[in-house]
């Protein structure tokens, strides 16, 4: 006798719920009601790859297993870049931007969204790698073809209309930043 009734009680939830679904989903509903633009930063750049080495103390070498002694112990890692965003004469972004990865061997990856104003807006980016530091050690640097220059730049002028992006992307044939999107350039 309880199972029917709980059946029964299932059944008319569910019922209820349906009904409740159905009646909200005829309801009004404004999506954002913004008409803002946004200047948006989206690229993935390679940098150069430095390894930094030190000669080995005897006192280290004896502590290492015959088949792994050497003179010098290296490191490599990827070189970051300092990421500055100007948006009208005001900072909106400065950051050191690393790489990804267990061993900082990945490339970089750049994605920030500034929202803005419709209007005419100056953009200043500037994407400058980093230079090794290493007190006393020798550091080789290895500059692929694929890596990025060691500076980036890129200076517009920007109009947006309300919900336009202005796309700010790497071009690796043309070694550069570029302004892509709906923002037309003045």
């Amino acid at each position: 006798m309880i199972a029917p009734l709980r059946r029964g009680i299932a059944v008319a939830f569910a019922v209820v719920v349906t009904v409740a679904v159905a009646a909200l989903s005829r309801a009004p509903y404004a999506a954002g009601e913004t008409q803002g633009a946004a200047v948006r930063l989206a690229w993935r750049v390679r940098s150069a790859r430095v390894e930094e080495c030190r000669q080995l103390t005897p006192a280290e070498r004896a502590n290492l297993p015959t088949h792994m002694r050497r003179e010098e112990v290296c490191e490599g890692r990827v070189l970051p870049y300092r990421l500055v965003v100007t948006l009208d004469g005001r900072v909106v972004a400065d950051e050191l931007v690393r790489a990804a990865g267990a061993r900082a061997d990945r490339p970089l990856f750049v994605f920030h969204e500034f929202p803005v104003a419709p209007g005419p807006h100056d953009l200043r980016i500037r994407f400058e790698r980093e230079q090794p530091s290493a007190a006393g050690d020798t550091v080789r640097t290895a500059e692929g073809a694929a890596a990025a220059p060691a500076l980036l730049e890129l200076a517009e002028r920007v109009a947006l209309d309300p919900l336009d992006v202005a796309l700010v992307v790497y071009d690796p044939e043309q070694r550069a930043l570029i302004l892509r999107g709906s923002g037309n350039p003045q």
